[in-house]
């Protein structure tokens, strides 16, 4: 399949600068789970895109004005806003996922979603959910609505990143501001983002490339072999990113020393822990790869995949970065220290589930 050229406009964009900010601000959490490539460097087709202007990150606050009568009395006015439904005082708002659903057999890819409240935030808080990496997918039952039966950890994790960046936007603004540290000098300084620039980054979902498992043709072993030598492929969902950090985390238990410390992990620091996930390439193939021409056996699968030329591991990376629907958060900045540039895949640190700066001020 050929690739459609990625406009102009879904390039990274640089960010503003301003001043350094401390280094401890910026634990990040990565909850996007592992991926064997970026899917949002893959091409997009504009003719792809859903018909309707959709997926505008910002705050949407409900009309409650006639809630009360002009001459209520504070007591009055309180009753009558405590009264007031959740789904009246929090609204629910239509985003459309990358997917547009083709891989969960939906009509559409659409999702009811609202602004996080109370709830949304003691489940982030909740550090049972976080080290299993599930407070994401709480997170989503609390504030999506999905069609009847369908479980948050079976999204893609294209649909999974942008669903949790969407939820940001509506809830805190589209405007994300963090900190990152300089490869070059090693300063730390602030940025700020435009959400609504990842819009313009969607690769949506292809259905001319059918069904999954997609066949992948390995060239290397290929051409060793004289025979087309191929192997069926899925998209990676939420519950593979999950089970992974369960089986890390085990790993990490087996092999403490008896008696040593254990360290409490921050429900905001679960970039750390994927980030190890996602360097480990075998465990992402082996969740990948369906079947090798057809051969479903796991132990041949796993076998098979410790033997695979890095030509033909690159192929199936690029396969993926071409075809997976998602988004690109790939951003270039400019360090204001010593006007380094640099590319980072943007970040979620402990600011990403609060207004910016200037909003808090301003609010």
């Amino acid at each position: 399949m050929p690739d459609a050229q990625k406009p102009e406009d879904s390039k990274p964009q640089k960010t503003n600068k301003s001043k350094d900010v401390e280094a401890s601000q910026e634990e990040e959490l990565n909850i996007d789970g592992p991926d064997i490539a970026p899917p949002a460097s893959s091409p997009k087709s504009k003719s792809q895109e859903p018909d309707s202007a959709v997926n505008v990150m910002d705050t949407k606050v409900a009309d409650l004005g006639d809630i009360s009568g002009p001459g209520a009395t504070t007591e009055e006015f309180l009753s009558d806003l405590l009264s007031v439904p959740t789904d009246q005082l929090i609204p629910w708002e239509v985003c459309s996922l990358p997917s547009r659903g083709i891989y969960y057999d939906w009509s559409d890819g659409n999702v009811e979603v609202r602004a996080m409240g109370q709830t949304a935030e003691k489940i982030l808080a909740t550090q049972r959910l976080a080290q299993t990496g599930q407070s994401i997918d709480y997170l989503f039952r609390e504030c999506c609505r999905f069609p009847e039966g369908f479980d948050p950890v079976d999204l893609l994790l294209g649909d999974r990143i942008f669903l949790l960046y969407y939820l940001r936007g509506i809830t805190h603004g589209n405007e994300y501001e963090f900190g990152v540290t300089c490869p070059n000098c090693e300063a730390v300084t602030t940025h700020m983002y435009d959400l609504n620039l990842l819009a313009s980054t969607i690769t949506w979902a292809d259905a001319g490339i059918g069904t999954e498992p997609f066949k992948v043709t390995l060239p290397y072993l290929t051409e060793a072999t004289g025979r087309d030598v191929w192997v069926g492929i899925r998209f990676l969902r939420a519950s593979d990113a999950n089970s992974m950090i369960t089986k890390r985390k085990a790993v990490k238990k087996a092999t403490a020393r008896p008696g040593a410390a254990r360290n409490r992990v921050d429900p905001r620091q679960q970039q750390q822990q994927n980030q190890e996930i996602d360097e480990s390439i075998t465990d992402n193939l082996e969740n990948i790869i369906v079947n090798i021409m057809g051969v479903d056996n796991p132990f041949t699968i796993k076998s098979f995949i410790s033997k695979l030329h890095a030509t033909d591991t690159a192929a199936i990376r690029e396969w993926l970065s071409n075809n997976t629907p998602g988004i690109d958060t790939t951003v270039a900045l400019e360090c204001t220290g010593c006007d380094n540039d640099f590319t980072i895949e943007l970040p979620i640190s402990e600011s990403f589930f609060r207004p910016a700066r200037h909003e808090r001020i301003r609010t």
